[in-house]
């Protein structure tokens, strides 16, 4: 699948409240896989969310387009075993952070969360909650209007736990924990979406997301009985990821 990038309003459901004109949105998009490039056109600040080696172009042409612009950091949301990171690369050439969870294997990390964390900006702090269960190392980073959900908390649905590093018990903690912590209006961008590419409020997911109101024991049942095959690239990421 070819690499597409689509605003907030292309992946918006309709009818949801858009946030004001100084948040913009790109989404970079492949085969499933969602990356992020948010900035606040006012304070002039943004961040680069998961983004994945084939995306690397689109995000280039992207970030050309942002000149003088902060680049408060790169954040992988988890070490993912489903595609080839570029955060590192990406925080090399903008001289911004890489931030990622305490327990990310990577050595090439600048910014480790082991709590909840904040990032100063003038645009408005930058949260970092560490949230395990898909991966021992998933954060769940929250900025202005916009919650990352990585494989934490996806569109109607929440990540795999059979992957090396998957608990499907903490993963049910973790939600919680994003229940009592999010705001109903802020707009939750997922780490994937097989349909395509959707973004919702945080209240829509309360309401359509069976992960968001299951109790733990279904959780963990449904979770532990899930059976797909593994990623494709699993070794191949996981090998380059590590790094």
């Amino acid at each position: 699948m070819p690499t597409s990038i689509k605003t907030l309003d292309q992946i918006l459901m309709e009818g949801e409240p858009c946030p004001t004109e100084e948040w913009q949105v790109r989404a970079v998009q492949s085969d499933d896989c969602q990356s992020y490039l948010v900035w606040n056109s006012h304070f002039r600040e943004a961040l680069i969310i998961d983004p994945k080696d084939e995306d690397i172009n689109a995000y280039r042409t992207l970030i050309s387009e942002l000149r003088d612009f902060l680049w408060l950091a790169v954040i992988d949301t988890h070490t993912h075993a489903d595609h080839i990171s570029v955060a590192a690369q990406l925080s090399e050439e903008l001289k911004a952070p890489l931030v990622m969870h305490s327990s990310a294997p990577s050595l090439r990390v600048q910014i480790r969360v082991a709590r909840q964390t904040l990032l100063p900006s003038r645009s408005g702090s930058v949260e970092l909650i560490p949230t395990p269960g898909h991966t021992m190392d998933s954060i769940t980073p929250i900025w202005g209007p916009f919650v990352f959900g990585g494989d934490v908390v996806l569109f109607g649905d929440s990540g795999r736990d059979d992957l090396p590093g998957g608990d499907s018990e903490s993963h049910f903690e973790s939600l919680e924990t994003l229940k009592s912590h999010v705001r109903p209006e802020m707009i939750l961008l997922p780490g994937h979406d097989h349909r395509g590419g959707r973004a919702s409020s945080w209240a829509t997911q309360l309401r359509i997301n069976p992960s968001l109101t299951q109790s733990k024991e279904e959780f963990v049942r449904e979770s532990e009985a899930f059976d797909a095959p593994a990623p494709r690239l699993l070794k191949k990421s996981l090998k380059e990821n590590f790094k």
